[in-house]
């Protein structure tokens, strides 16, 4: 009977997952206002690095509180989720001004991440640890500073990045 639960659990999950991203992958919504040319891998570097800082405050964040192995890839396997809905949620809010739909969409992210990242942490790591368990309050608080240190970060790469390209083409 047990496993007859389990699997039903982990249907509901897909169904979730497919729920999420079957909008989103419609929506081919992409916040980074850019000239009519497609996403340099440039751009998804910094991205990329943009959500590996991100990753890296929330480990540091919670470093001393009860992490199932390999938290980092946990992680970053989250995005893969919630940077698709976040873009989502900004082609939904495009009638907004920019800057309210993206605090919108980041709001809703760092709630998102943080109960995603408690839900990781208390169901994923081992039992028989000595540490605690993180709180939900931690984990929102980890979300909020690995967002904010990426969402600064992104601008000031990019802006970097436009430099160097600039003065290597001049």
């Amino acid at each position: 009977m047990k496993t007859a639960f389990n699997l039903t659990k982990y249907i509901w999950q897909l169904v979730i997952l497919a729920a999420v991203i079957f909008p989103v992958v419609t929506a081919q919504a992409n916040p980074i206002e850019l000239p009519e040319k497609s996403i340099k891998p440039e751009i998804s570097f910094l991205i990329g690095f943009a959500i590996l800082l991100e990753v890296i405050c929330v480990w540091f964040i919670l470093r001393r509180s009860l992490r199932p192995r390999f938290f980092i890839l946990w992680l970053i396997g989250m995005h893969l989720i919630t940077y698709p809905a976040f873009l989502g949620l900004l082609w939904l809010l495009q009638s907004m001004r920019p800057a309210f739909a993206v605090a919108i969409g980041e709001g809703l992210v760092v709630v998102v991440e943080g109960l995603t990242i408690y839900g990781i942490c208390w169901l994923m790591a081992p039992a028989n640890s000595p540490l605690p368990r993180p709180t939900i309050a931690r984990c929102w608080l980890a979300s909020f500073v690995g967002n904010v240190c990426s969402a600064v970060a992104f601008p000031i790469l990019l802006t970097m990045f436009k430099m160097i390209e600039r003065s290597g083409s001049g």
